[in-house]
């Protein structure tokens, strides 16, 4: 899934697995029959802030708040649960 961010008034694109977005918007509660790509980059955005450094300083930064927001392994079990 392609996010367009907005950090500080800066856009930041980045890709990430559909898997790992499916995750984040179970962990963020958003129903799962629909799109989340809005919601997810604007989520996104604000954990992101404030911008530093670079454009690839910033995606490694955003990658990590996605590790930290998904590796819950309840929440893994329950997703992976859901789709049997």
């Amino acid at each position: 899934m392609k996010l367009d961010l907005c950090i500080d008034s800066k856009p930041l694109d980045i890709e990430i697995d559909d898997v790992v977005a499916e995750l984040l918007a179970v962990r963020l509660g958003l129903p799962g029959d629909t799109n989340h790509q809005q919601a997810l980059a604007r989520y996104l955005s604000e954990k992101g802030a404030p911008w530093m450094l670079d454009e690839e300083h910033m995606r490694r930064r955003i990658l990590r708040r996605l590790i930290l927001d998904i590796a819950d392994p309840a929440l893994v079990i329950r997703h992976l649960m859901a789709e049997e």
